[in-house]
């Protein structure tokens, strides 16, 4: 290493660190504004976008200020303690924000348009700040690092790799660690420590340069322009890219804060690699233009065939992991991410390193042509976010969109092979003589090159077809399913499949909604809760599904429903197949559904309810764990009327006993009278219930006649037994435990080393409830008083015979119907 490029190395180490703090601060602002703007594709469109922008022109900013300084270094610890105050003053505007929150959503809420444009003003204004100055890093430090404009290519190569591999660690911490050791809130001061001590390390190394090499004369923009498409190119193509990847992997995952974040991480690692790549290559001394067109040309290809290896990996779409632990599940997962990924990130990352390589010796100063570039590389990154999930899965979908991506690359690499014959008369490569030019074959300085494009289009629309490809399983042998319709959105892709006699709804293809073979079941979970109140009027339900709960809610009288549900494509195929299962429910003129966060429209809105339901939630998929979060809790307990009631339906069977636990002592936190219900009986895949209130519960609402079986589903008093949940830790927004245990607990359970809350620990957990029965059966009328413990008796029998104890279960079910009575025999 030259003596003028000594600290280089102390330098890359700070700028790793740089990238860490900045991808911890990134996935925390997402998960904040998240919560406060709510889950949906548009409200996290628009906060990446407010990143994106700060970074951009911070990017330009910064790096036109580089070269007016002759120690940069320290121009970089300004920046890294700029982003670390602008952080810290996050705490405040997020405070402000969710206190004016309310009148913002009661202003805007019915003016989609306009309320996505509030959010977007206030996201700019917490991210703009803090991405201004990130953006200015590596402008800077690219000024530092190249005294000599001839190594700004091959050492930008260096610090843009390092400063991935940063991001690569700060994904990993922030996505698997950092929230549950230290919270959200203390993993921010964790990230805001960091920049100051990369501050302190850069102003420590600070020293005068001496005086660089002067820029060459300006050879006009003839050489710029082109790589600045080039390097816009390069960051719509690598964001729609991983907008469209992410939705490929989500179809054959567990789909939890864990799978997003390793995706994410060997994503980056791949960029990181590609940029050490595009280093080596530099020094070597491989022709940089004929480079940059043939990872265009071959990265595009691979990305065009990346969907075929895709579906032979996972054989058509099936889930990844079935039944592997934990370690080997991420295995399992990083894997293909690597083998699909990995070989056209090596070849595409490197357009945005040769760009700054080509573009060295023309144009500005090495920090402004650098803070030029990546500006213009980021202001791409923010069209290809938004064009791939607002354009090509709403209008293309999946499959269609990455063909459309690789044959974006392949007229890249058309567009800068047909501007070569202007750049090769005007750019001469440092070192070389003056008859070595750029591209020096006669091929190159003819039209042939451009037949490389073209055979890649062309194989893209005939040999590499993606667009017929499949994205929802169906097993048409086995299971006698057929699929009728599917929607493809921002959100997801959602599929309405027939199995024998029954209709479901799925997401993602693994997550299933519901369907009309638990229809009794569904039903009762919107009926019970209704019944349950002395005088419903309005009801609320967090959730549609194939809108079969909702439908439930309607046999009674009320005056009033909502149901909020996140993806609008389940409402239109609930109203579309299930129809006939909903009760009229979206021709009802009680009823509004909106197409809404549930969680987000609680804390915004402003009425109250007699009742309110959560639907069934699959614990471990990222984002649903603050639905069982103490503050969304206290937002219900708000939205409550006096004496109104709180139904949350669990599913015993995807939960374990600790997760139970979990909910269980963050309920009682908020509700200080708390119920526990069973929806059925079922030995494999119970459902319970927590009923919540404010005010002493009583079962009055159930001396109707038709009414009174319900009391075979009481299981008790939930705050009798409130000692079993004390060591339990609460789940709380900053500490989301749910969302990060419920993964590793899935995988635990499909190797034995865990159980879900079924079978004898569910009877366990029922037994320890039966004593507090009686306190509630006072006003009950005398045939009903004993119906709770006959319903105990009937999910011991079911149990009992699934593991074929008949004689157990026999004696169970003779006590059944003797609590029930004769006339019930």
């Amino acid at each position: 290493m030259r003596s003028s490029s000594r600290p280089l190395a102390s330098v890359a180490a700070l700028f790793f660190m740089t990238g860490m703090a900045a991808l911890i601060y990134e996935v925390l602002w997402l998960k904040e504004l998240g919560l406060l703007f709510g889950n949906t594709s548009q409200a996290m469109a628009t906060t990446l976008t407010a990143f994106f922008l700060g970074l951009a022109a911070g990017s330009y900013y910064w790096g036109r200020k580089a070269a007016a300084y002759r120690e940069p270094l320290k121009l970089y610890a300004g920046l890294e303690v700029a982003v670390a105050v602008c952080a810290a003053g996050y705490f405040i505007l997020l405070e402000a924000y969710g206190r004016i929150y309310p009148w913002v959503f009661d202003c805007c809420g019915n003016h989609a348009g306009l309320f996505t444009g509030v959010k977007f003003a206030l996201s700019l204004t917490v991210l703009f700040p803090p991405a201004f100055f990130m953006g200015g890093t590596l402008p800077v430090l690219s000024h530092f690092a190249a005294p000599n404009r001839d190594d700004l290519g091959r050492n930008t190569a260096l610090l843009y790799g390092v400063n991935t591999l940063g991001a690569v660690a700060g994904a990993l911490l922030a996505g698997f660690y950092l929230p549950v050791w230290l919270g959200f809130r203390a993993s921010y001061g964790l990230a805001m420590a960091i920049s100051l001590t990369v501050a302190a390390g850069a102003y420590v190394l600070s020293k005068p340069q001496t005086e660089r090499s002067r820029a060459p004369v300006e050879t006009g923009s003839i050489v710029f322009r082109p790589l600045a498409v080039i390097a816009f190119m390069s960051g719509l193509s690598m964001l729609a890219l991983q907008v469209l990847w992410g939705r490929m992997f989500a179809q054959v995952l567990q789909n939890s804060v864990y799978t997003f974040a390793l995706i994410l991480s060997v994503f980056l690692i791949c960029l990181a690699l590609s940029g050490f790549l595009a280093r080596w290559l530099m020094a070597v001394r491989f022709d940089a233009g004929k480079l940059l067109f043939g990872s265009l040309i071959a990265g595009g290809l691979l990305v065009n065939i990346g969907p075929f290896v895709f579906l032979a990996w996972t054989d058509e779409l099936h889930y990844i992991g079935s039944d592997v632990g934990w370690y080997a599940y991420l295995l399992q997962i990083a894997a293909p991410a690597a083998v699909i990924m990995g070989p056209p990130l090596l070849l595409l990352g490197m357009a945005l390193p040769l760009s700054i390589r080509l573009a060295q010796n023309h144009g500005p100063s090495g920090g402004a042509l650098v803070g030029q570039l990546v500006g213009i590389n980021t202001l791409g990154a923010i069209a290809g976010s938004i064009i791939a999930g607002f354009l090509i899965l709403e209008w293309m979908g999946l499959w269609a969109g990455i063909r459309l991506i690789a044959v974006l690359y392949f007229l890249t690499a058309a567009y800068w092979f047909s501007r070569t014959t202007e750049i090769t008369s005007n750019y001469r490569q440092p070192g070389l003589s003056d008859s070595q030019k750029l591209f020096r074959s006669d091929w190159w300085s003819q039209r042939g090159g451009l037949y490389l494009p073209a055979i890649g289009i062309l194989l893209a629309v005939s040999a590499f077809d993606t667009g017929k490809l499949p994205l929802v399983k169906v097993d048409p042998v086995n299971e006698e399913e057929s699929l009728l319709e599917f929607w493809e959105s921002s959100a997801g892709t959602v599929a309405v499949i027939r199995r024998g006699e029954h209709l479901k709804i799925k997401v993602n293809n693994h997550y299933t909604l519901g369907g009309t073979g638990s229809f009794k079941l569904e039903q009762l979970t919107g009926s019970l809760p209704v019944a349950l109140h002395r005088k419903p009027r309005s009801v609320y339900i967090l959730g549609l599904g194939t809108g079969i709960t909702a439908g439930g809610v309607l046999e009674h009288p009320i005056q009033s429903l909502t149901v909020t549900e996140l993806l609008n494509d389940v409402v239109a195929a609930s109203d579309k197949y299930f129809g006939a299962y909903t009760n009229g429910l979206f021709y009802d003129p009680r009823v509004r559904v909106l197409h809404e966060d549930g969680r987000n429209y609680l804390r915004g809105a402003r009425e109250k309810f007699d009742v309110m339901i959560g639907d069934l939630f699959v614990p471990w998929e990222a984002g649903t764990g603050s639905l069982y979060s103490l503050e969304h809790f206290r937002t219900v307990a708000e939205r409550l009327n006096e004496n109104g009631l709180f139904m949350q339906w669990l599913p015993a069977y995807q939960l374990s006993q600790v997760e139970f636990d979990v909910i269980a002592r963050t309920f009682l936190e908020v509700f200080p009278y708390a119920t526990v219900w069973r929806a059925d009986f079922g030995a494999l895949r119970p459902v319970l219930g927590l009923l919540g209130s404010k005010s002493n519960q009583d079962f009055a609402a159930l001396s109707a006649e038709r009414h009174q079986k319900l009391l075979l589903h009481f299981a008790g008093d939930l705050v009798s037994i409130r000692s079993r949940f004390e060591q339990a830790r609460l789940n709380t927004d900053d500490r989301p435990i749910i969302e990060f245990s419920a993964p590793v607990s899935q995988r635990s359970i499909k190797t034995g080393r865990q159980e879900w809350l079924v079978g004898a620990d569910l009877i366990e957990l029922m037994e320890a409830l039966q004593p507090s029965v009686s306190d509630y059966m006072i006003d009950v009328p005398k045939p009903s008083k004993q119906w709770p413990q006959a319903g105990f008796n009937l999910q011991k029998a079911q149990w009992l015979r699934y593991q074929g104890r008949l004689k157990e279960a026999e004696q169970a079910m003779a006590n059944y119907r003797k609590l029930l009575g004769e006339e019930e025999q």
